[in-house]
C-alpha cells in the first residue's frame, strides 16, 4: 500500500495548495474562547482545567487535569498525514506534531496542548513529524493505511511502549487518556469486500483492541471516536487533482454505483459499536472506562457562505485534514469530553468554541457519572 501509495503522489507531481489551510490568529482566538488569553486561569471558571485534590481513585471521577499520559491509535487521520502539506507529494508526511504537542496552545490547537495549559508535566504527546517508530511520536501509535483488524496489535503495542517508557509502577499508578479513531479505510474497502469489511467484523475487531487495553491498561479512559462517513467525500470529489487522488485512495466512497452501500454501512459501523460500548461491558471496573464520543458521527463538509465546500479544512489530497481541521475536531473532541453521556453532539459544528462547565465537579463524563 506504502509503494502504491507513493507512486500515485509521484505521478500527481507538485500540485500546489490553492487554500489557506490554517486558522488565522483571529479565528483561533474564537476557536478557544476564554482560553485564548493568557489570564484564563483566573478569569475562566472550569473546574475541568484544575486537577482534583487527590489523586482521584475512579474513572468516573476523572479530571483532565488529573491525566498524566496521553496516547492515541488509528490510522492515517490520526498520524495526520497531509496535515500541514502544500502538495500533494507531502500528504505522505506525517505531521503527528499538528494533533500532539507541537509549539502551544495560542498556535496548534489539540487535545494535548488544551490539557498542557494546566498541566505541564503531561507526557506521551508527538511531536514534528515521522512514523510511530520516529523517537518523537510519543504514545501516538497510529498506522497510515491501518484498518480495524490491526487495533488488537496497535494496543498490545502501545501498552508494551507506556511500560517501557513509564515503567511498570508509573504505568499502574498514573492515570492516561488514549483516542482511539479507526473505520475510514474499512469503509474505502467495504465494496470490494462485504465480509471481510462487515460490520460485524469491524465490530469484533473493535472488541478484541479495547479487551487488550481493559485488560492490560489500568486507570485509562478510552476516548472512542465514532467513525465519520466517508461517503461524504463527494462534496468534495471536483477538479482532477482530488478526483485523482479520491478515486485511488477511496473510489467505493465516491463510486456513484458503490457510494449508498458504503453510507449504510457507515450506519451499520456507529450502530454496532454503539450497541458495543453502551452495554456496559466496559464499565465493570473503578481504573478503566470507555466514553463513546459522536462529533463525527452526522458530520458534514464543511461549507463556505456560497455553499460550497471548504477545502481549507482538508490537505491537497482532499481526504485527509489539513491543520485547520484537525484543530476544529480538537475542539468538538474536547467539547464531547465535557458533553453528558446521552447529551454528546454529533455533528462537527465549526462556529463552536471551546466549551467547560462552570459548574459541576469538573469530571470528564462517562456512561456512570453521566446519570
Amino acid at each position: 500500500m506504502f509503494l502504491s501509495y507513493l507512486s500515485f503522489i509521484l505521478t500527481c507531481g507538485l500540485a500546489l495548495a490553492q487554500y489557506a489551510r490554517v486558522h488565522t490568529p483571529t479565528e483561533r482566538m474564537r476557536l478557544l474562547g476564554p482560553l485564548a488569553y493568557a489570564d484564563a486561569r483566573l478569569t475562566f471558571n472550569c473546574p475541568a482545567l484544575n486537577p482534583s485534590p487527590t489523586i482521584p481513585t475512579s474513572v468516573h471521577a476523572l479530571r483532565p487535569a488529573d491525566i498524566k499520559h496521553i496516547a492515541s491509535m488509528g490510522d492515517s487521520l490520526t498520524a495526520a498525514n497531509g496535515a500541514k502539506a502544500h502538495s500533494i507529494v507531502a500528504v505522505i508526511v506525517e505531521y503527528r506534531g499538528v494533533i500532539g504537542g507541537d509549539d502551544s496552545l495560542k498556535t496548534v490547537v489539540t487535545l494535548p496542548n488544551i490539557l498542557r495549559q494546566f498541566n505541564s508535566l503531561l507526557d506521551g504527546y508527538s511531536k514534528g513529524t515521522g512514523d510511530r517508530n520516529n523517537s518523537k511520536a510519543g504514545f501516538n501509535v497510529a498506522k497510515a493505511g491501518a484498518i480495524s483488524s490491526d487495533m488488537p496489535t496497535q494496543a498490545n503495542l502501545l501498552v508494551e511502549r507506556m511500560i517501557r517508557a513509564l515503567g511498570a509502577a508509573k504505568f499502574a499508578a498514573d492515570w492516561k487518556l488514549v483516542t482511539f479513531f479507526i473505520g475510514g479505510n474499512d469503509l474505502c474497502g467495504y465494496c470490494k469486500d462485504h465480509d471481510r469489511f462487515s460490520a460485524a467484523t469491524y465490530t469484533n475487531n473493535i472488541k478484541r483492541a479495547l479487551d487488550i487495553l481493559k485488560a492490560r491498561m489500568p486507570r485509562t479512559l478510552v476516548n472512542f471516536v465514532t467513525v465519520l462517513n466517508v461517503a461524504e467525500l463527494e462534496d468534495l470529489h471536483e477538479g482532477i487533482r482530488c478526483q485523482t487522488s479520491q478515486n485511488f485512495m477511496c473510489d467505493c466512497a465516491v463510486n456513484k454505483k458503490t457510494r449508498e452501500e458504503v453510507r449504510v454501512a457507515n450506519i451499520e459501523y456507529q450502530k454496532s459499536t454503539a450497541q458495543l460500548i453502551d452495554s456496559g461491558i466496559y464499565d465493570t471496573a473503578d481504573d478503566f472506562t470507555v466514553v463513546r464520543q459522536p462529533f463525527m458521527e452526522h458530520m458534514k463538509v464543511p461549507a463556505l457562505n456560497n455553499g460550497l465546500a471548504d477545502f481549507s479544512y482538508f490537505s491537497p489530497d482532499c481526504f485527509h485534514f489539513s491543520q485547520k481541521g484537525h484543530e476544529a475536531a480538537a475542539i468538538e473532541l474536547w467539547n464531547n469530553m465535557m458533553q453528558k453521556v446521552g447529551e454528546k453532539t454529533t455533528l462537527w459544528n465549526l462556529l463552536d468554541t471551546l466549551s467547560c462547565p462552570s459548574t459541576g465537579n469538573g469530571y470528564i463524563y462517562t456512561m456512570k457519572n453521566s446519570a
